[in-house]
């Protein structure tokens, strides 16, 4: 039961770990395809539901040319082009909070069971605070480039990309980390 369950945490973290990879691949596409900027508000939670009818999208895309970035950079997008550009920012969000979730449910469902050792509660804490950051990072990066300018600060965009970084290693290093004391047992 034990090495069952050490096997559950680890395919866990690792599952993590590629999902983490592919998200910042997904957010290097995001910004290459210069798509960050078509959301223009975080809502956490709702977000996750993308505009369903023409009229939802209609208010997305009104809601796009307020912004610098429509009326300096792309005045002439078409609502075809615009649902381009939002696909891949909408993408790399779901895959954000499905993360989120992800990482939640195991950890509450492991942490109630008593399977997880003191170190990994304090790691699985400290990549808490990481992923939180990461999601504060996030919007204020956006924020930077829905004010005045159309280009979000590439400061705040290396930060967030650092952070990411961050995660990543975190959780290969836990991957790894499991999967060799697995080996040891």
């Amino acid at each position: 039961e034990n090495s069952r369950s050490h096997m559950g945490i680890f395919i866990w973290i690792f599952s993590l770990t590629v999902m983490v990879l592919l998200i910042i691949i997904i957010g290097g596409l995001t910004r290459l395809t210069d798509s960050g900027l078509s959301m223009t508000d975080w809502r956490p939670i709702m977000g996750i539901i993308p505009p369903l009818t023409n009229q939802d999208w209609l208010e997305v895309f009104n809601a796009y040319k307020l912004t610098p970035e429509y009326k300096i950079v792309n005045s002439t997008i078409s609502i075809k082009d615009f649902k381009f550009i939002f696909w891949w920012e909408w993408l790399h969000r779901f895959l954000a909070r499905f993360i989120g979730i992800f990482f939640i449910v195991p950890l509450i469902y492991y942490f109630l069971n008593k399977k997880l050792s003191k170190n990994l509660i304090l790691i699985l804490i400290i990549l808490i605070i990481f992923f939180l950051f990461q999601g504060f990072i996030g919007w204020w990066m956006v924020k930077s480039g829905l004010v005045n300018n159309p280009y979000v600060s590439a400061y705040r965009l290396v930060f967030h990309l650092c952070n990411a970084l961050i995660i990543f290693c975190i959780l290969f290093w836990l991957s790894l980390s499991l999967f060799f004391g697995q080996k040891k047992n």
